[in-house]
């Protein structure tokens, strides 16, 4: 029974999530056509700039979030309300300080701000304005958020996902008129914030609805105190790991490259953001089931769902790797125009890192809800010394392409060292079948992407709609039909062809 509301809870879960996901993208796409046109590429490079600077100052946050989720499972399945309700005060007091320190720290930063924006024309208190806009909307979210955690412990993310939802087609809609109407990035800045804050508040109330029992005031005895700021404590660590490896792109492209470099890179992170934030959704729909499933299940039970969740994103990770490596370039060229475009080995390393972040989602998932916070935190450190080293080093001898390559080695070197202890720690059994698994689901994505991306470069028709629309079928089917005709008689596909015909 546990199983089958697990595997409910999850797929309803991810349904909402990628519907989410697939709003947002066709919504990007139009928001950001109106905001080159409005503020130039010098603002959306500042855009993508301030968001990585303040994505970098939320390591105040030092994973309190994360702690306070872990240790909501095992009270939630055992239906302890006065423990539940503790750690939720405890979590609210948690971010009012975090908010605080956030406030303090990003208020630091603004006389580092010269030495990492550079080619820009605005003025330098135009520049911090925008920045502190940046930064209050970074802050307020911590007054109201921190009651997500019980609906994602509780498998029910997408009670705030249809919130999410409402206030994104609000936010963009509304934020694409005052851009239109003032040219404005300031005024548009404030529409974000406004209804930020406002979808927060909805969730808030959802959440008190659902569970006023969280309000009542109670307290976490000294030992659980002790035992979440120990979690804490190793959780940061991991933190600022994954926190330098996928906000410090940004930064060094600015600082190494420029900033105008940086606004048509992150022409091309809209798409492939919305690609890992749908991969995201996915993963946060599994968190509170793979919780559940630690805490109920034996090792064989807990290796075998693994093995499949691994499947389950190789089939997403190959179709994802080939679609943006065939129609990254041809999409953007149709939606912005040629001047647009960068290199082709800019996009492959691009994609290089969505396959390895897709790849990396079962295990980052468990390794959370494992409880393996102490033990992982060595690997993440190494995984920030090689990001920085590698990515500052090739950044100054071949541009961007040398930081982004600083990415993929980080995530690669810690896969494979996450592994040996999930499966070394949790499992008590050798990893060797894991990391065959995957070495051979990768050459074999990479064998599909080749192919694709050859039979693409054959298309050959005058009329440029008509070309994406022939390069779109050949990336979209080559993987799925290679990955059907090999795999259509193992048992892991044929578990999830079972699983998606009791759902029909």
């Amino acid at each position: 029974m546990a199983n089958t509301n697990r595997t409910k809870a999850t797929i309803k879960n991810t349904l909402w999530s990628f519907l989410q996901q697939l709003i947002v993208c066709i919504l990007s796409f139009a928001s950001r056509k109106v905001m080159v046109w409005a503020i130039g590429l010098d603002g959306v490079g500042l855009n993508g700039l301030f968001s990585n600077v303040l994505t970098l100052l939320a390591l105040a946050e030092l994973g309190v979030g994360s702690a306070i989720i872990y240790h909501l499972f095992a009270p939630i399945a055992r239906d302890d309300r006065e423990e539940i309700c503790a750690l939720m005060n405890f979590y609210k007091t948690a971010y009012r300080y975090i908010a605080g320190a956030i406030t303090v720290i990003g208020l630091a930063v603004i006389p580092l701000l010269p030495y990492i924006i550079k080619g820009v024309e605005f003025s330098n208190s135009y520049i911090i304005v925008i920045y502190l806009l940046f930064l209050l909307q970074t802050v307020s979210s911590y007054f109201f958020s921190y009651k997500r955690s019980i609906l994602t412990a509780m498998q029910k993310q997408y009670l705030f996902t249809v919130l999410d939802i409402v206030f994104k087609i609000i936010t963009v809609v509304v934020g694409m008129i005052v851009l239109w109407l003032t040219k404005s990035f300031v005024a548009y800045l404030v529409v974000l914030i406004v209804l930020g804050v406002l979808n927060n508040m909805a969730i808030s109330r959802r959440v008190d609805k659902l569970y006023p029992y969280i309000n009542e005031k109670r307290k976490i005895d000294n030992a659980k105190k002790k035992s979440i700021f120990k979690n804490v404590k190793d959780i940061f660590v991991g933190r600022i790991s994954w926190k330098i490896t996928s906000s410090t792109d940004n930064i060094l492209i600015s600082a190494l490259v420029g900033t105008i470099p940086l606004g048509l890179y992150t022409n091309y992170t809209i798409v492939i953001n919305t690609v890992t934030n749908m991969i995201e959704q996915f993963a946060n729909a599994l968190s509170g089931s793979l919780g559940d499933l630690l805490v109920r299940e034996d090792a064989q039970h807990v290796e075998k769902v693994f093995g499949r969740l691994c499947f389950l994103m190789f089939f997403a990770a190959s179709f994802i790797s080939s679609c943006l490596m065939c129609l990254l370039n041809p999409f953007v060229k149709l939606w912005l125009g040629e001047e647009f475009l960068i290199a082709a080995v800019i996009v492959a390393v691009c994609v290089l890192n969505v396959y390895l972040s897709t790849m990396r989602v079962p295990l980052w998932r468990m390794l959370n809800v494992s409880g393996l916070f102490q033990k992982d935190k060595y690997i993440s450190i190494t995984g920030t010394v090689i990001n920085l080293i590698v990515s500052f080093y090739l950044g100054m001898r071949v541009g961007m392409v040398g930081i982004l390559i600083g990415t993929s080695c980080t995530i690669g070197i810690q896969y494979i060292l996450k592994t040996a202890l999930f499966y070394r720690e949790f499992l008590h059994m050798s990893s060797y079948r894991a990391y065959v698994r995957f070495g051979a689901y990768t050459a074999l994505a990479i064998a599909e992407t080749a192919a694709a991306y050859f039979l693409c470069a054959m298309v050959s028709i005058p009329n440029e709609y008509l070309a994406f629309g022939a390069k779109l079928l050949v990336a979209a089917i080559l993987p799925l039909a290679a990955n059907i005709i090999i795999f259509h008689r193992n048992k892991t596909f044929l578990y999830y062809l079972s699983l998606l015909k009791k759902k029909l």
